[in-house]
């Protein structure tokens, strides 16, 4: 591709990522749709590898308070106070230290440890959702070179825990392929919430998969809408099956950003509770489509066990509800009250 195309490419995808060339009004769909068809036609490898991001800060939360630090100066702020298991959390588009996923999480992960860190990605994924989707690779390179100076004092790289939504489960991926291919180690768990599908049906090398870290899980609640659809990770877990919308949002008008949000919803809520999300195991993929998987039920989710393997289906008690409803002329619903 020569120079002059990639410029025009370029100058399209500022367009997008402006709102220039289609307006929100249109609605959440379409933009989804416009933004996997443009994907399509563009030379993705290209703008992965020349996005560049800005400085990023860090967050800790702890129990006395928030403070926030420079990503590339945090491991000296940080030094000597990591708890043994640190929990580092990646936002996704349009998503802030402070909203209501990153608010839910922190809370939830309180309980469980005494420090949490999140990343402030606001002036990487607050733009065009391609211009977002482009700086993944830099983001992930930044978050590398944090993981290296704290494991250069001392720290253990099995020891880290990275957790990303959306946008994030791919820039904790890839986190975690740097650290492995550099370090020649592996982070210790990775928890991908619904990894983004737009943009990342293409190229491999540039979204989450089960080898970049000891243990991968996947919570799928948007599949093959904003969601990927295939299984990636050492555990998938698919609520509600591979259909959308989720039971608690079809009542919106637009479902599909409150379909994404339900994978951190229920993850926080495993964090708390370690039997709120249980699954049973999927067979085979006609098994997890036909919504009957036959294995044995298992509690996956914050709690879930690192040897776990293969595909979970969890039914959502909204679910099971709608499922069984009173019918006069079905005898299974008639002692049920």
């Amino acid at each position: 591709m020569n120079v002059v195309m990639i410029l025009l490419l370029m100058s399209l995808l500022t367009r997008m990522a402006s709102g220039l060339v289609m307006p929100v009004s249109n609605g959440l769909d379409q933009l989804v749709k416009a933004a996997s068809s443009t994907c399509d036609i563009l030379p993705l490898e290209v703008l992965f590898s020349w996005a560049s991001t800005p400085e990023l800060e860090l967050v800790e939360y702890s129990r006395a308070g928030r403070r926030s630090y420079q990503l590339g100066r945090a491991h000296a702020r940080l030094r000597r106070r990591l708890p043994p298991s640190l929990v580092l959390y990646i936002p996704g588009w349009w998503n802030t230290p402070t909203d209501e996923s990153a608010e839910t999480l922190v809370k939830a992960l309180l309980h469980r440890t005494p420090l949490i860190l999140v990343l402030d990605t606001r002036a990487t994924f607050c733009r065009g959702y391609v211009g977002s989707a482009t700086r993944v690779s830099s983001v992930s390179k930044k978050i590398y070179k944090f993981i290296k100076n704290i494991n250069s004092e001392g720290y253990p790289i099995a020891s880290i825990h990275l957790i990303g939504f959306s946008l994030g489960a791919h820039v904790a991926g890839m986190t975690g392929r740097l650290v492995q291919s550099r370090l020649n180690e592996k982070i210790g768990k990775i928890t991908a919430l619904d990894p983004a599908r737009p943009c990342f049906t293409q190229l491999p090398q540039y979204r989450l998969s089960r080898g970049d870290a000891s243990f991968v899980q996947v919570i799928h609640t948007s599949a093959g809408v904003l969601g990927l659809e295939q299984p990636v990770g050492h555990a998938d877990v698919y609520v509600n099956g591979v259909s959308s919308p989720q039971p608690e949002c079809k009542e919106r008008a637009v479902s599909l950003d409150c379909d994404h949000a339900q994978s951190w919803k229920i993850f926080a809520t495993s964090i708390t509770n370690d039997r709120s999300l249980l699954g049973r195991k999927c067979e085979s993929w006609n098994e997890l489509s036909d919504g009957r998987c036959s294995g044995n039920e298992t509690a996956v989710g914050y709690g879930c066990n690192t040897s776990t393997r293969g595909m979970f289906l969890h039914k959502s008690q909204e679910a099971a509800r709608k499922l069984w409803t009173f019918s006069p002329f079905d005898i299974r619903t008639w002692w049920l009250g």
